[in-house]
């Protein structure tokens, strides 16, 4: 049997997020530090410190998204054992949304409170789901076209025992559950701005403690693909 060329091993995946997320964690913290020449050079100190506060809410909502995606990669990607193509591309594509969240951030800062309000919070909404719709883009193309879309599991999560078919089912709602609610939200931005972005910051929360999540979806998902 003639030698073939092995896949990358995911620990070189995960090195390389490591290091996108960590330039966008410090990206979005140059919009604050840039206003400390603006407040700075103020008669007014404290009221023009409180009149940025769009910078200050839009870091924050930023840095807890980036974090909370950060800390669900790697309790995710800890099961996955070896890589495909699709699963090396399908990081990838994810660390594309990262890099680009400093962006939809910037943006968010940039517009609160004014008559582009609704456009920041859109695209901002679109940073932040975007990365669900890239993945189920994805496995849609890769199966079109008869392509690997299988992951091998580490042996104590709760897939590796499943099906093929019963694991791609399992991927389709646990990705596409967020990326219909980001539709949602997003579309009612045209609608009522603050409501689309309250929307965004529950979701935001609900994603801050990854595992206590998943195990609590775990039950109800283990049903719905039987």
């Amino acid at each position: 049997m003639s030698k073939q060329i092995k896949h990358i091993s995911h620990k070189l995946i995960d090195t390389l997020s490591d290091g996108v997320f960590s330039i966008a964690l410090t990206l979005l913290g140059l919009d604050v530090v840039g206003l400390v020449h603006k407040i700075s050079e103020s008669k007014d100190f404290n009221g023009t410190m409180f009149e940025s506060w769009p910078t200050f809410l839009a870091y924050l909502l930023g840095f807890v998204v980036l974090f909370s995606w950060w800390y669900q990669y790697h309790v995710t990607s800890q099961y996955v054992v070896g890589t495909t193509s699709m699963i090396v591309w399908n990081h990838g594509l994810t660390m594309a949304w990262v890099a680009l969240m400093p962006f939809g951030v910037a943006l968010l800062a940039e517009n609160l409170n004014t008559p582009n309000m609704k456009w920041g919070v859109f695209y901002f909404g679109i940073c932040l789901f975007g990365q669900y719709w890239t993945i189920l883009l994805q496995r849609l193309v890769v199966g079109i076209f008869h392509g690997d879309t299988s992951t091998t599991w580490a042996d104590d999560f709760f897939l590796a025992d499943k099906s093929k078919e019963e694991q791609n089912k399992a991927l389709l709602i646990f990705y596409g559950f967020p990326a219909v609610l980001g539709i949602i939200f997003i579309s009612l931005c045209l609608v009522n701005s603050w409501l689309a972005l309250a929307g965004y910051a529950f979701y935001v929360l609900t994603t801050a403690n990854p595992v206590k999540n998943l195990n609590a979806l775990l039950p109800a998902l283990t049903k719905l693909i039987k």
